[in-house]
């Protein structure tokens, strides 16, 4: 069953309960206050014959038939009767008289005025007696006005039928407009699930259902479905990114493994080599095994930093913590400007930094300095120039750049240059794994910062790094 048929049966059953009980009421009252409207027109009747008979002379008191009697048996009208105590019929209206019952007719004296139902030829009628008296005539008996029931289950009838139309009338005219209402009512809803529908079919993730035009429940339905998709959709866009990342990162694990396999195979090849060949060859000439032994420690000495490297890049994508503690980056580069100074006395090495005071690793951006002054010295030939600039870049932030007057970086590896174990062609390179600027760059991250590259008016290499406080 429909929701609109379902709504349109609530409200024809609350307008069923309604009407019943309003036709229950009005029946009910009907039926109470009937009989005692007829009671009190027949005492008022009763009266005005009460008052006719104490002003009526004594010729009037004979029995007489009227000429257009009343006929219980057919009409409906009031009639009145008068008789004396004996029950000697005096006067009528009507063309025969009803039959008093003693009690009541006591009940009468006793009270002042009594009403029953009784019978006339088959008729019920109902009859209100009134006493009265002439004590100069010498004369009294009763009043009775009477009229047939008949005339009050009609009105009850006609009442009863009243209801029961008014009743189907209402019930179908409920029932359509309830119809109507609802399928109006319900149009939006329609609308919704339409367009709903649409959407769900849809691969279009970014389809919204359009802004309802009044803020009611389908306003606020349509409102709770597009926040629905929104966050359904940051969801998907997570999950994506998050598939996205974990490809990646395998991705760069197996080229992280194959890159420090492949760089681990040369030092371990020369070792082997040269330990091969000083074993083979005791007896072989000084200048041949120092040779040997020279490249032995080399290598040695390459394979270390290198593991070292990979070390430090491992546990930075472990998170590693950093411990940070108050320092002036400016006094840093100072330091690490004049140990550069006098172990490359063939550079000229100009450093200027003002104070700039932040929460920081300071290994950390000592290592970083000394990663970006070798790489500057690597791609300077001899009498090169070496720039270090520190600047403050806000409160809690600076910025270091390292520039140089030497080759540069090649236009095709600016996008590369941080990536793991990347190297520019053999021609440029200058010894080193290519692991200095992926460390150094996480080192900038670490320190909520960043770091980029770009070649400067010289001819050479500038390196930018913005740092800021860490907790």
């Amino acid at each position: 069953m429909s929701i609109r048929a379902r709504i349109t049966l609530y409200g024809l059953a609350i307008v069923l309960a309604v009407l019943t009980g309003f036709s229950v009421v009005i029946w009910g009252l009907v039926v109470v206050g009937l009989p005692g409207g007829q009671d009190k027109r027949l005492a008022v009747r009763a009266d005005a014959a009460v008052q006719t008979v104490g002003q009526a002379s004594a010729a009037q008191f004979t029995a007489g038939r009227p000429i257009a009697p009343v006929r219980p048996a057919v009409d409906d009208d009031v009639f009145v009767v008068v008789f004396d105590r004996s029950g000697t019929v005096l006067s009528t209206t009507g063309g025969e008289h009803p039959e008093v019952p003693a009690s009541v007719l006591a009940r009468a004296t006793g009270t002042g005025s009594a009403s029953a139902t009784v019978g006339m030829d088959g008729v019920p009628v109902r009859v209100c007696v009134k006493p009265w008296h002439r004590p100069d005539l010498g004369r009294d008996g009763f009043v009775a006005a009477a009229q047939p029931v008949r005339r009050q289950r009609s009105d009850l009838a006609g009442v009863t039928a009243v209801l029961f139309v008014a009743a189907l009338i209402t019930v179908a005219a409920a029932s359509v407009a309830i119809w109507l209402v609802v399928r109006r009512a319900l149009r939006p809803l329609r609308e919704l699930t339409a367009t709903a529908d649409e959407v769900g079919r849809s691969t279009d993730r970014g389809r919204r259902l359009p802004p309802a035009r009044r803020q009611d429940d389908v306003g606020r339905l349509t409102a709770s479905f597009n926040g629905m998709l929104d966050r359904l959709e940051e969801a998907h866009r997570r999950t994506t990114e998050a598939h996205q990342r974990t490809a990646a990162a395998l991705a760069a694990q197996q080229r992280f493994a194959a890159d420090a396999s492949h760089e681990l195979r040369t030092p371990l090849t020369t070792i082997r080599n040269n330990a091969g060949f000083l074993r083979a060859h005791p007896e072989a000439d000084q200048e041949d095994r120092a040779a040997a032994l020279a490249d032995l420690e080399a290598e040695s000495v390459r394979m270390s930093r290198l593991v070292d490297d990979l070390l430090t890049l491992a546990r930075g994508d472990g998170g590693a913590p950093v411990n940070p503690s108050t320092v002036d980056l400016g006094e840093l580069a100072h330091e690490v400007c004049r140990t550069a100074a006098a172990q490359h006395p063939d550079r000229r090495l100009h450093c200027s930094g003002a104070p700039s005071v932040l929460r920081a690793d300071p290994d950390a951006l000592t290592r970083l300095l000394w990663i970006l002054l070798d790489n500057a010295v690597r791609h300077t030939g001899p009498e090169g120039n070496i720039w270090i600039a520190v600047t403050p870049n806000g409160p809690g932030a600076a910025q270091l750049q390292v520039s140089d007057d030497g080759e540069g970086i090649p236009p095709g590896d600016l996008s590369r240059i941080f990536d793991r174990f990347h190297q520019a062609e053999p021609s440029r390179r200058r010894g080193g794994a290519g692991l200095g600027l992926s460390i150094a760059a996480w080192i900038a991250y670490t320190h909520k910062g960043s770091i980029g590259a770009a070649n400067n008016d010289r001819g050479g290499a500038i390196f930018t790094v913005r740092l800021s406080s860490i907790s």
